[in-house]
């Protein structure tokens, strides 16, 4: 009896690795999935405490909204959209202005241009995997209209 289950616990342990190997291959995202989640994982290091998750969604729209625009033909940025969205900033989680000092202010600032420029730089790393589907990929985003804070000027 010790022995077959010795023999069981051995074939368990001998074809699990390749199993989950097998699996792992087949469901593994494309690298370009992981790339965004890292840098996502980044920018939400860098901002906790001062942004809620939606300023952190809306900076990362705006970051991908200038890497697209940047490197795709046919898109530009609206100057005043862009504004409009950034400065949501400076309001609470509850959508209300912020009280802020003025060095409040500007630690947000910094902080949310440097969370701004982290998105930004990864989605230019993005598009450079794939830079045809990168583009068609934005063509049909825009084309949907569902996305927010769309700053693209039309």
């Amino acid at each position: 009896m010790r022995t077959l289950c010795l023999a069981l616990a051995c074939a368990a342990t001998l074809s699990f690795p390749l199993s989950a190997q097998t699996a792992r291959k087949r469901t593994a995202p494309p690298a370009t999935v992981n790339m965004d989640l890292a840098v996502t994982d980044a920018v939400r290091t860098v901002l906790a405490g001062q942004f809620d998750e939606g300023h952190i969604a809306m900076l990362q729209a705006l970051g991908h909204q200038q890497a697209v625009a940047a490197t795709c033909p046919g898109f530009a940025i609206d100057p005043r959209a862009f504004a409009n969205a950034f400065d949501l900033i400076y309001d609470g989680a509850d959508g209300k202005p912020r009280s802020l000092s003025g060095a409040q202010r500007t630690e947000i600032e910094r902080k949310a241009t440097l969370g701004l420029g982290m998105t930004f730089g990864g989605q230019i790393a993005i598009s450079a995997n794939d830079h045809t589907a990168f583009c068609r990929a934005a063509t049909q985003e825009r084309a949907g209209g569902k996305a927010a804070h769309l700053v693209w000027a039309k």
